[in-house]
């Protein structure tokens, strides 16, 4: 990719453009998308866009990297260590309600792209590479958090709640369930991904 611009008014245009990207990949998909449609979109001319991106596929790389990087800013391991008492139960849920909540948005937010960042990530090697990269990063703080409350099998533990979290987002952001509302969701996940932790705590 092409180095990010410095100067103030350089990098309003090419968060613009990115911005566009944004929204005819998720419109349009991968191959419905052109640099022309970009550019139109964000409102310069084509030759523009070439003064940031080589191609398409570059503005789509820079997306998926910011991407995980809002992710892995919000996704982080509290500084401060939870006990294993049953006080702390209120602090477990309130962790997990605020991540899926975010998750749940953050998704909702680029569901369109989803659909393109999972069909190129099998054609497209440095894609690929980039979201394995962002996925095994998410993966370790969940590891992080995990050991702070059991001590065997965090790995397997670990891998679960990765599982159930994102599969439960998923599930309702791409494949929509009418009866099924957003609050309601987030509360009923939150109660049992925090439930084997809490009983940890309470049998510890």
């Amino acid at each position: 990719m092409k180095p990010a611009p410095r100067q103030e008014r350089a990098i309003r245009k090419r968060n613009a453009l990115l911005a566009a990207a944004f929204d005819e990949f998720s419109s349009q998909g991968f191959e419905a998308t052109t640099a022309k449609s970009i550019a139109d979109r964000a409102g310069v001319a084509t030759g523009t866009f070439y003064q940031y991106f080589h191609n398409k596929q570059d503005a789509l790389l820079e997306i998926t990297q910011q991407r995980f990087a809002q992710l892995q800013q919000h996704l982080q391991v509290p500084e401060a260590r939870l006990g294993v008492t049953p006080d702390n139960n209120a602090d477990i849920r309130g962790i997990f309600r605020q991540a899926l909540g975010f998750l749940y948005d953050f998704h909702q937010q680029e569901s369109g792209l989803h659909e393109v960042l999972e069909y190129r990530r099998r054609v497209d090697p440095a894609l690929a590479e980039l979201m394995d990269n962002g996925e095994t990063v998410l993966m370790e703080r969940v590891r992080a958090f995990v050991a702070r409350y059991v001590r065997d099998g965090v790995e397997t533990t670990a891998f679960c709640l990765f599982s159930m979290a994102e599969g439960m987002v998923h599930r309702h952001v791409f494949q929509g369930h009418q009866d099924v509302q957003r609050d309601d969701l987030i509360e009923r996940g939150t109660q049992i991904l925090a439930a084997y932790f809490e009983n940890q705590n309470n049998n510890g």
